[in-house]
């Protein structure tokens, strides 16, 4: 008989289900239901959910039910700024590094992986998994451990926007054309066309506001 998940196995997989919005944001999530597709205890279901809620991924309203929290516009503009400071920390640095070649190819070479999935509709595991990986090679390039991963909490909601983000207006090939110009401004050795196209990569939130408040305004928070 098939061992139940663990508590860190659902966590891992409803956390996914939001990021990826199979879950959508203001959408009710029930103990019960957890219990029986999870085949587990109250118990349990009730620590992952009280996980859930520490990370701000879901609210529970006494009378009312659990819910995934709403996509908060202003936070997610914040936490990319951040970002971006970042990113721009690790070109700068990389910028200065005498020996450039060993990255500059394993970033072309994660480039043309992306150009394979250029014509994809939505925001596929793939494409992302290389996406994530083109960003983490700069920041390893200059520093032994990937300083995103002090940015993990935060992390989970800029994933969850990615998706939303991409998906809405088919922009995988935005993004590949993106990662384009940020690796010639890096191979040309231009700092200011580099972090200008940076900057345009990762500033997502002002260019579909007006969409958002329009069509998709039952998923932001008031």
């Amino acid at each position: 008989m098939k061992q139940p998940p663990s508590s860190e196995e659902i966590y891992n997989d409803i956390v996914n289900k939001i990021i990826s919005l199979e879950l959508k944001p203001g959408e009710k999530i029930s103990e019960n239901k957890m219990c029986m597709e999870y085949n587990v205890s109250r118990s349990v279901i009730r620590n992952v959910f009280a996980r859930l809620n520490q990370i701000n991924l879901i609210e529970v309203f006494p009378q009312r039910g659990t819910f995934v929290n709403r996509i908060d516009l202003d936070y997610i503009h914040t936490v990319l700024v951040m970002r971006l400071a970042i990113e721009k920390e690790m070109i700068t640095r990389f910028m200065k590094l005498e020996d450039k070649e060993k990255t500059l190819k394993k970033l072309r070479e994660n480039l043309d992986k992306q150009k394979k999935y250029k014509d994809m509709e939505t925001y596929i595991d793939e494409f992302k998994k290389l996406d994530e990986e083109f960003h983490e090679l700069i920041m390893l390039s200059v520093e032994k451990y990937n300083i995103m991963d002090l940015m993990n909490e935060h992390l989970i909601h800029i994933s969850r926007w990615r998706n939303f983000s991409v998906n809405l207006e088919g922009r995988v090939h935005e993004l590949v054309e993106e990662h384009e110009r940020i690796l010639e401004g890096m191979e040309k050795g231009d700092l200011n066309y580099t972090l200008t196209s940076i900057t345009e990569h990762l500033e997502t939130v002002s260019g579909i506001v007006n969409l958002l408040l329009t069509s998709y305004k039952d998923y932001l928070s008031k």
